[in-house]
């Protein structure tokens, strides 16, 4: 009999900080649940039209689209300062009147599902790092076809079901789903094992996870307990993920604070393993990768492609 995984559906938008925010948990799910837990995402669609929006408990709205992003961007360096994950300190130009909504970057990410599911998650994550990290203004077509390629996504594919309303109707069938189970924040998670189902609303640590993933399987998912893991294993997951913030790494991995985590990913660096990218308050470690040489052309393993 096949054992069953917990599913974990993300009720999500790829400009949600607090999204951004539960990545860390996210990791330390992957390593304390290993081969037993899978990460689905709706699409929940956050900001329709930014310039009627009025978001008052974090001081968003009723200004010019210039001033908002000024309000947004002190929400976000306000959500790095508790949540760990980096967000890029100043010139936060996501909105414009021409592009004020994220609704292109949710449909971006279904016309990606139906390319290839594992590399539209990829998109999803990269999204999420240009727009925090980068504050590139990921609405714009230009910017979500570079991300879509960073990700290897056949572009042709892509834009086939961008422009044949596809993509768009997937979306618009996630907003039917986000209402059915009454979600109006993000994010939410539907923990799920078999037929049983647990709704968490807002950010929830690892420790809520863990209680709720018990609850829902009866006792019969249990975390592994410090999990043990050499610097191979954990080189490889960052590999496996493309890069990591500082955060992603001390959760994944049980590292007693920040700092001890710090000083691995340095001594990782001073042997060359890894390089570290500094955005605001923190970082993100990249795997260094030493290229497969194949009859004068080369496959980059960590890029996932051959030039």
């Amino acid at each position: 009999m096949e054992q069953k995984k917990v599913v974990v559906t993300n009720f999500t938008d790829p400009l949600c900080t607090w999204c951004w925010g539960l990545e860390p948990v996210f990791r330390k799910l992957e390593t304390h649940f290993p081969s037993e837990i899978e990460f689905r995402y709706v699409m929940g669609g956050l900001v329709e039209n930014i310039e009627e929006k009025w978001d008052p408990t974090n001081g968003i709205g009723h200004a010019d689209i210039p001033r908002i992003n000024q309000q947004i961007e002190a929400h976000w360096k306000d959500a790095e300062r508790r949540h760990g994950m980096p967000v890029r300190g100043t010139s936060f130009t996501l909105f414009s009147r021409e592009f004020p909504s994220t609704y292109p970057q949710n449909i971006a990410y279904k016309a990606a599902q139906m390319v290839d599911q594992k590399k539209a998650d990829r998109f999803l994550r990269r999204m999420r790092e240009a727009s925090a990290a980068e504050y590139l203004m990921t609405s714009h077509p230009d910017v979500i076809d570079k991300l879509a390629a960073d990700v290897c996504l056949d572009l042709k594919e892509f834009h086939k079901y961008l422009e044949d309303g596809s993509a768009e109707k997937a979306f618009r069938d996630d907003l039917k789903i986000t209402r059915v189970f009454g979600v109006t924040g993000f994010p939410t998670c539907l923990v799920s094992y078999g037929d049983k189902q647990v709704l968490l609303r807002g950010y929830n640590d690892y420790d809520k996870f863990v209680k709720v993933i018990e609850m829902a399987s009866d006792g019969k998912m249990k975390p592994v307990n410090k999990p043990r893991y050499d610097d191979e294993q954990m080189l490889n997951f960052i590999k496996d993920h493309g890069r990591l913030a500082l955060a992603e790494l001390k959760e994944a991995f049980d590292f007693p604070d920040a700092k001890s985590a710090d000083a691995w990913v340095k001594k990782m660096e001073k042997e060359g393993r890894v390089k570290i990218n500094p955005v605001g308050e923190s970082y993100f470690i990249e795997p260094v990768t030493i290229p497969e040489v194949v009859g004068g052309h080369y496959c980059d393993t960590a890029a996932g492609q051959c030039v």
